[in-house]
């Protein structure tokens, strides 16, 4: 494994030339978002950040030992954060070696500017350590449900229809200039500062 304070500049670099050669000219891509680690830490012997490129928002999770890098590509498993457990996919680069990721967002077409990805993508890793100790049962439910554990009825967990509860979202969506907000715990869990419901990926 590179060492620690090269794993975001060689990531960067690896999927700005994915966007510039295998990605250039696909449809799915948002050209308002460009290539860009957010946070990086270690955890639990990984490396931890959030990767924002123009066709997705993935949580990236490195190994710092070799023994504990996927073997093959495609694998999945789960990885225990306070927040609760989420699926992680193996995939590898040439430049970067293997690697865990987690989508959180793709495509990314929702998104109206960099500035609000990375509001996102940082509500991301504040979301996966917050251990809901002060959470109110309704984020308690929401969260299970963004993890797949409780089926979505016809009313979210505050009680509100669904058509209500993205009022908020259609008239971010009109011609007004975008204000970037502060992204909460359960903003997030919901799909993020701008992103409709059927945008997200458990």
């Amino acid at each position: 494994m590179a060492d620690r304070a090269e794993i975001g500049p060689r990531m960067e670099a690896c999927f700005e030339e994915i966007r510039t050669s295998r990605m250039a000219g696909i449809p799915i891509l948002n050209e308002s978002l460009s290539v860009k680690v957010i946070g990086g830490q270690s955890w639990n012997g990984y490396w931890l950040c959030v990767l924002i490129t123009p066709w997705f928002i993935n949580l990236m999770a490195i190994a710092e030992r070799m023994e504990d890098e996927p073997a093959v590509t495609g694998t999945k498993r789960m990885f225990a954060f306070p927040a609760g457990s989420f699926e992680f996919i193996a995939g590898r680069e040439e430049a970067i070696g293997a690697f865990w990721m987690c989508s959180l967002f793709s495509p990314v077409l929702e998104f109206s500017d960099q500035e609000a990805a990375e509001a996102t993508a940082g509500a991301a890793l504040d979301a996966i350590f917050d251990t809901g100790a002060e959470a109110d049962p309704s984020e308690r439910e929401i969260a299970a449900m963004w993890r797949g554990e409780i089926p979505v009825t016809g009313e979210n967990a505050d009680g509100k229809d669904a058509e209500e509860d993205t009022s908020e979202e259609d008239s971010a969506s009109g011609d007004e200039p975008h204000v970037p907000r502060p992204v909460s715990r359960r903003t997030f869990l919901r799909g993020g500062a701008n992103a409709p419901e059927e945008h997200r990926d458990a």
